[in-house]
């Protein structure tokens, strides 16, 4: 008996070798599709570069590249960016109104014309009601270098006290919009640069936390068989 199933076992011996040819290839097949996959999650995610260079063009705009449908930090770097470039305008425009009234100014109520003229004359009239005061100034002073041609350019002469005050008032506040300007541009880069940052950050974690794969050879009840999982991080 012993020696028939000897007989038998020897003869059909190749048959035992089918379950392990086919759990090798389940196996392979599976990795296969794993791999695959992954391949076209990676594929498919945003570049950290790309999120990075669009928020320094528009910020709040990598944001969007990297998820559009969940981008309200970018959407708050996008407000802010809108808020200052219009700000910054803004001041541009109420800078030149301002300068243009400060000609109109000094010609219709002191008698001359700022056209080429830098900033020293501006503050000597500004300062004082005429040249002739001004210079008178400068010789109690002795501050010899500063005293002004007596030429007619150069004098002037306030209608009255009040006209001065209103030309330096003016003169303040075209200083004080133009002085903002620098801060908004600052504040414009800064912005840029934090959006970028962030957008990259995200956009970067995404590619680091690819989803996982994993093979089993026991199902679910822990019974022979092959088990696939694919694991999201986000």
């Amino acid at each position: 008996m012993n020696s028939a199933l000897g007989h038998l076992f020897h003869k059909y011996r190749w048959l035992l070798l089918v379950p392990c040819w086919l759990l090798v290839i389940e196996v392979s097949n599976a990795q296969n599709v794993l791999f695959e996959g992954s391949e076209t999650v990676s594929q498919n995610l945003p570049s950290p570069r790309g999120a990075l260079l669009r928020s320094f063009v528009v910020p709040g705009w990598g944001h969007n590249y990297v998820n559009s449908d969940n981008w309200t930090r970018g959407k708050i770097h996008l407000a802010a960016d809108v808020v200052m470039i219009v700000s910054y305008f803004g001041l541009n425009v109420r800078a030149n109104r301002l300068e243009n009234s400060l000609q109109t100014l000094a010609r219709s109520k002191a008698g001359v014309s700022l056209s080429g003229r830098n900033r020293d004359f501006e503050l000597a009239i500004a300062n004082f009601n005429s040249l002739a005061e001004y210079n008178d100034f400068q010789l109690r002073s002795r501050r010899w270098n500063e005293i002004l041609p007596d030429t007619p350019e150069n004098r002037w002469q306030w209608q009255g006290t009040s006209d001065r005050q209103e030309f330096q008032d003016t003169r303040d506040r075209i200083a004080n919009s133009k002085n903002q300007l620098p801060t908004l541009l600052t504040l414009m880069v800064a912005n840029r640069l934090l959006s970028g940052i962030n957008a990259f950050t995200r956009a970067r974690n995404m590619i680091q936390n690819p989803p996982e794969a994993s093979v089993s050879y026991l199902n679910e009840f822990g019974q022979p068989g092959i088990t696939a999982k694919v694991k999201f991080s986000f």
